[in-house]
């Protein structure tokens, strides 16, 4: 009997302890990022939070009209600066579209030399869009700070003399 007694005890303690080794599948809408994904303002217009980073005029978060296009919305944030590389611009979803995509690339260059919008993608809430500094402007910036730093140091050899 006691035997019976230890079997029950080691079987229940198993599948008791089983239970905590079962992975629970997890959905992307486990990790949303914001519950509000569209706002009305006051005359009833649909709006939308979206992040622009990079080498971009105004980089930030901003509110802007839902259905904006990538054109409009760079506008909106001052446009691209100097040295932006317009051809390595990123754009991350907050959730996987329909298709399982979370990053795209898009070539904005196209856009600004020719006006050719076809590359767009439709702006959707909570998109954080990239767009990254060009080696070479970062390498200009790099040596002009480098300038800075030396003709400091020369100004003050001069003065020391």
């Amino acid at each position: 009997m006691l035997k019976y007694k230890i079997l029950l005890t080691l079987f229940v303690t198993s599948f008791l302890l089983a239970q905590n080794n079962v992975k629970e599948e997890v959905s992307f809408s486990d990790y949303q990022i914001s519950s509000e994904r569209y706002l009305t303002d006051e005359k009833g217009n649909i709006m939308m939070n979206v992040n622009v980073w990079g080498h971009v005029g105004n980089s930030g978060h901003h509110l802007v009209y839902e259905g904006i296009d990538l054109a409009t919305l760079i506008s909106l944030v001052g446009g691209p600066q100097q040295g932006a590389n317009l051809k390595k611009t990123r754009i991350y979803r907050e959730i996987p579209d329909e298709n399982g995509q979370l990053v795209y690339y898009v070539n904005l260059e196209d856009f600004f030399k020719n006006g050719d919008r076809k590359n767009f993608i439709k702006i959707k809430p909570n998109d954080t869009i990239i767009i990254p500094q060009s080696p070479m402007s970062y390498f200009l910036k790099q040596v002009g700070t480098f300038n800075t730093v030396l003709s400091l140091l020369n100004l003050y050899f001069q003065l020391v003399k």
